[in-house]
């Protein structure tokens, strides 16, 4: 009986160690892991560069983006004159550091509402050691109703965390 008794002592303290020692080996994971990432909602400035000199072009415009725990995106902007877009949706990753990969896709429409075709951004982006800013250099590809490459342009972004 004495036997018995002990046996399950040993094993409920074993239970218990384990418990403990689980909770100590998530909670340092969980710490190193809180590292600045992209997760969270962007207040961003895109500005159109030659993509030869990388010489600013004559526009600018304001966009949102949110970079969701797990690897995808969306974006927001109003788009180019004579079209209607829907907003962006896409992936991005951790390259090394604070450095990231991002792309993401749009869809565009005539006024009449027929297809036109989508665009594709790809952006390099550098984090702040802060984490509450960024810089990217991206490059777009508009492309129409069947695919077919319309031209490249290439843009700058800086943007800062919305809080």
């Amino acid at each position: 009986m004495k036997r018995k008794i002990l046996k399950a002592i040993g094993g409920v303290s074993l239970t218990i160690l384990v418990a403990v020692f689980a909770q100590f080996w998530v909670s340092a994971q969980e710490k190193a892991g809180n590292d600045p990432s992209l997760v969270g909602s962007w207040d961003a400035k895109i500005t159109g560069r030659d993509c030869e000199t990388g010489a600013p072009a004559p526009f600018s415009f304001p966009a949102l983006l949110t970079y969701a725990q797990g690897g995808t995106m969306q974006e927001t902007d109003l788009g180019g004159p004579g079209l209607v877009r829907l907003p962006g949706h896409g992936v991005w990753e951790r390259q090394s550091g604070r450095q990231y990969s991002a792309a993401f896709r749009f869809l565009n429409f005539n006024f009449d509402r027929t297809f036109a075709g989508t665009n594709v951004i790809r952006s390099a982006i550098s984090l702040s050691h802060s984490g509450n800013e960024y810089t990217s250099a991206d490059t777009l590809e508009v492309l129409d109703a069947n695919g077919n490459l319309i031209f490249r342009a290439c843009s700058t972004q800086t943007a800062t965390r919305f809080r």
